[in-house]
Parts: C-alpha cells; sequence; structure tokens
C-alpha cells in the first residue's frame, strides 16, 4: 500500500521517459565506445 502511494506522488511521465532514455541511451553509448576502443586495440597490435 505504501508503495502505490509513493508510487502515485512518483508518477510525472515525461521527466520519467527523459531519464530513462538518458540512463539507456549514456550505457549504450559507452558500451558502443568500449567495444570500439576494444577492437581498435586490437587492430593496432596485430
Amino acid at each position: 500500500m505504501i508503495i502505490k502511494e509513493e508510487e502515485r506522488i512518483y508518477k510525472k511521465p515525461k521527466i520519467s521517459i527523459f531519464w530513462n532514455f538518458l540512463i539507456y541511451g549514456s550505457t549504450i553509448a559507452i558500451g558502443i565506445l568500449l567495444i570500439w576502443i576494444y577492437s581498435a586495440y586490437i587492430f593496432i597490435n596485430k
């Protein structure tokens, strides 16, 4: 019941969508960057 109340108070759709986009976008960008650095590192060391 307490969780439901907090959810009702917390629900602000635009802000949550913005934060989800920011978090997912940053994690995907970091993942791509790490893969790119790793592949470049392998390519240089060949």
